[in-house]
């Protein structure tokens, strides 16, 4: 959890007994490599901070398409969306998430119930603070200019933002979960990156 208190103190201080109660409330939990540990229609309850592996969220469209949502992976990135998998919008709403989330390769998460993690929020108003930040930068930011790309860019403009937002991605994720991600043809991936170089 080194990793997560250094971003953290990027927005608050926290001494080693906040840590330490903070830590608490989360359990480790490994998982083998193809193993979904969400399946859509299910209301979401949890928060998976993703310590080690690769994982995605995807959905299925009425022809049985997949399309990629989202990829978790440690590394660097703009805004460390993709460091941990939720679906507030589930959780809040208690409806059943549309999203399916599996892992991609063996992985180690951190993982709480997303009401002992409001619980432990609710208790300082610094966590507050915080809780208001990441929600800020990682779901309504994030997600608003991705939807906003997929409506209006073109793929190579697409292209440009993910390597721009994940400048190592390739060297951790297959082309063609890329390919989902961006909305694009494996094919038409390849010509991106052939273009790019």
């Amino acid at each position: 959890m080194k990793y997560f208190r250094k971003m953290i103190e990027h927005y608050i201080p926290v001494n080693d007994d906040e840590w330490a109660y903070a830590c608490g409330i989360f359990d480790i939990k490994h998982v083998k490599k193809g193993t979904t540990v969400h399946h859509a229609g299910d209301v979401f309850s949890e928060i998976w901070f993703i310590k080690s592996g690769l994982a995605r969220s995807y959905l299925s469209d009425m022809n049985g398409k997949e399309h990629t949502w989202q990829l978790y992976f440690r590394g660097k990135s703009k805004h460390g969306l993709n460091h941990f998998m939720d679906d507030s919008v589930s959780f809040s709403e208690k409806t059943g998430s549309i999203l399916n989330f599996e892992t991609l390769e063996d992985s180690v998460f951190y993982v709480t119930s997303l009401e002992a993690l409001n619980k432990f929020i609710s208790q300082e108003k610094k966590w507050e603070r915080l809780a208001k930040i990441w929600i800020h930068d990682t779901y309504y930011s994030a997600t608003y200019k991705r939807v906003l790309s997929l409506m209006s860019e073109t793929a190579a403009q697409r292209y440009d933002r993910l390597l721009n937002e994940y400048p190592f991605i390739f060297k951790q994720v297959k082309s063609y979960h890329i390919a989902s991600y961006l909305g694009v043809a494996p094919q038409t991936l390849s010509k991106l990156k052939n273009e790019s170089r």
